[in-house]
């Protein structure tokens, strides 16, 4: 087992578990769960939840009016 403290500001370290996002849950009888989390944007929740939505995009991006300009760095 590892001993987790709390710092005066409540915060905590996870031992092997750097730049990590968690879920708290609190349990009614004072455990704590952490779950791991994945944050991602409302757009891209959307999208991901929308085949037409994933459909519609693909046709456009392909579309031969849509083009992109790049510089070449010189």
């Amino acid at each position: 087992m590892t001993l987790i403290e709390t710092d005066d500001r409540s915060r905590v370290v996870l031992p092997g578990r750097p730049c990590e996002r968690f879920l708290l849950q609190e349990n009614s009888d004072g455990s704590i769960l952490l779950l791991p989390a994945v944050v991602i944007s409302q757009a891209q929740n959307e999208y991901d939840q929308s085949p037409e939505l994933q459909e519609l995009l693909s046709r456009a991006a392909g579309s031969a009016t849509v083009h992109t300009r790049r510089r070449r760095a010189t």
